[in-house]
């Protein structure tokens, strides 16, 4: 039973590592892309929209960018 705790928190723990905010420049250096590229792919719409704001700031969840990435990228969205 004890062990079985242990691994729940340890998967809680790496979800909410997963679902951590990213900011603009975080999200480009995942994509490995410059981050005047990845401006461009935003206004084209080919890159995911935020997934929350805090004020100006554009915010995106690991995981979505992650899913993203996964997908090959630079879809239509």
């Amino acid at each position: 039973m004890r062990e079985e705790l242990e691994l729940e928190d340890r998967q809680i723990d790496t979800n909410m590592r997963t679902d951590e905010y990213l900011t603009r420049r975080e999200v480009a250096a995942r994509c490995r892309v410059p981050l005047s590229t990845f401006d461009s792919l935003r206004r084209q719409a080919r890159v995911p929209f935020p997934d929350a704001r805090m004020g100006k700031h554009m915010l995106w969840k690991a995981s979505t960018i992650d899913v993203f990435l996964a997908g090959g990228g630079t879809g239509v969205f």
